[in-house]
């Protein structure tokens, strides 16, 4: 009998927040709102806590089933293949976007000179190579990774206090052009990113221990990584202004470079690269495993048959989907605002609202 897959509380949290972390750390999601991003951030922290609860119930009502299974479950067998395999498209996208994200700034920031095809194709033989151990493995590793990050971010914080480039006056007045900029990024790219992408749990919980609750430990890894998102954007505000902030490709990493305390210490601004690189790795392989997942079930395929094909289909679709970093950054913004809303949104509300008509009309009819 083949052995079930079983992650603890630990391990669960560690995964949800590197890849609730992930790309966010490189771009700061609600940079719109300028020196109020971070109340955004806040803002948005609370709505995707809320909107966990439905993934959460969603597992809660079918606690042995992936997300592909239970849509057939509620929508029949021809709608709920089709919405699985929907999904299957989803996150081979959202791991490809995120995939090019982190090879354009490898190759921004360090191996200037190596192909991007070469820098993804990397990662994604990594990626691959984490995937087949299993989920087990890749959430014991999170553990670590999450504990190291956390460190390095409390030692940088440090340095940048010591550095003496925070300014208070930065973020004041709050709110100075009011709650409508605050609120029109919420929607179009604070809660979209990275919180409506936490619907690739949906495909990950069955595998969390029975004892624990993953509406409790789904809205306790939104809090906990909502909150240093917001400190980290914070910061950034502090230190480059308003302008700076808005302007710099990669804010985070602008911010660390300015780090210099005498001859002593100075080009901290590779910490940045290397935290920001193991974030978005855990999103790519949580996206890539979702993918996986469920074309496993979708197509009744042995995962491990499955590992490779997918692995190439995310590296050519990562090169080939934008001409240029222009054209990709256009497109995820259309693509936050008007794709995500359906598969993170519209898609898991429907679903409940069909489990939740089914048990009503059960138990009239019992």
């Amino acid at each position: 009998m083949k052995k079930r897959v079983q992650i603890g509380a630990k391990e669960m949290i560690s995964l949800m927040v590197l890849f609730e972390m992930g790309t966010s750390m490189m771009s700061i999601p609600g940079r719109n709102a300028g020196k109020d991003a971070w109340i955004a951030i806040l803002i948005s922290t609370v709505l995707g806590a809320m909107l966990f609860v439905c993934y959460g119930s969603l597992h809660q009502r079918f606690p042995n089933l992936l997300m592909t299974q239970y849509c057939r479950t509620l929508l029949g067998k021809k709608a709920g293949s089709t919405l699985a395999f929907l999904y299957i498209v989803f996150f081979l996208y959202g791991g490809a976007r995120d995939l090019r994200d982190t090879g354009i700034l490898i190759a921004d920031r360090t191996l200037q000179h190596t192909p991007l095809t070469v820098i993804c194709g990397l990662m994604v033989v990594l990626v691959m190579y984490v995937v087949y151990l299993g989920i087990e493995v890749a959430g014991r590793t999170a553990i670590i990774m999450l504990i190291l990050l956390l460190l390095l971010g409390l030692a940088t914080n440090i340095l940048i206090l010591l550095a003496g480039i925070v300014d208070m006056g930065n973020i004041l007045p709050i709110a100075e052009h009011g709650w409508q900029p605050i609120w029109q990024v919420v929607y179009s790219q604070a809660v979209m990113l990275p919180y409506g992408e936490m619907v690739t749990f949906a495909m990950i919980l069955p595998t969390l221990k029975k004892e624990y609750r993953a509406n409790g430990i789904g809205i306790s890894a939104i809090l906990l990584g909502g909150l240093l998102l917001s400190i980290i954007t914070l910061s950034n505000v502090l230190a480059l202004g308003e302008d700076v902030f808005k302007r710099a490709t990669y804010p985070l990493l602008t911010m660390i470079s300015k780090v210099e305390i005498s001859d002593f210490i100075d080009r901290v601004d590779v910490i940045g690269v290397m935290s920001v690189i193991i974030f978005d790795f855990f999103k790519i392989l949580i996206f890539y495993y979702a993918a996986v997942k469920a074309a496993e079930d979708v197509l009744r395929i042995p995962y491990h048959k499955l590992i490779l094909p997918f692995g190439l289909i995310m590296l050519v679709s990562c090169v080939l989907m934008a001409l240029n970093y222009q054209d990709h950054l256009q497109t995820g913004e259309l693509v936050l605002k008007w794709l995500f809303p359906i598969f993170a949104v519209f898609f898991p509300i429907l679903l409940l609202i069909v489990s939740w008509l089914r048990k009503t009309w059960n138990k009239k009819r019992g």
